[in-house]
């Protein structure tokens, strides 16, 4: 299922639980392997159809969903990796420049006791 696919998916059954499909619940459904582009995009798209294009919509999906689970688990894996590893490199840059503005100051402590 393409990432359009699911943002569709997700507004659908958000639709079915008798609520508006709004950015932010389509977001919180799908979690952030999709770019907010397409979330948008996926959005706009799913609000322009029809009741009919939107029950053909729910028949499409749950083939397809059946078909990609293998597919959706893996991209969930990697997509979760991928942001554990933006998580540790943001905490790594936040420590290095910390460590960088130490040295500064303890550089600047030596060059004043020395002159």
């Amino acid at each position: 299922m393409s990432p359009l696919e699911q943002v569709l998916s997700a507004a659908k059954k958000i639709s079915d639980e008798g609520r508006t499909p709004s950015l932010a619940l389509v977001k919180t459904k799908l979690g952030t392997s999709i770019p907010m582009p397409i979330l948008i995009q996926g959005l706009q798209q799913f609000k322009s159809m029809s009741a009919d294009d939107i029950k053909q919509l729910s028949a499409d999906c749950s083939v397809q969903a059946v078909e990609d689970a293998p597919k959706q688990s893996l991209m969930a894996q990697q997509a979760y990796a991928i942001t554990r590893l933006e998580q540790e490199l943001s905490e790594l840059r936040t420590e290095f420049g910390l460590l960088k503005q130490q040295l500064i100051k303890l550089e600047k402590q030596c060059n004043n006791s020395e002159g």
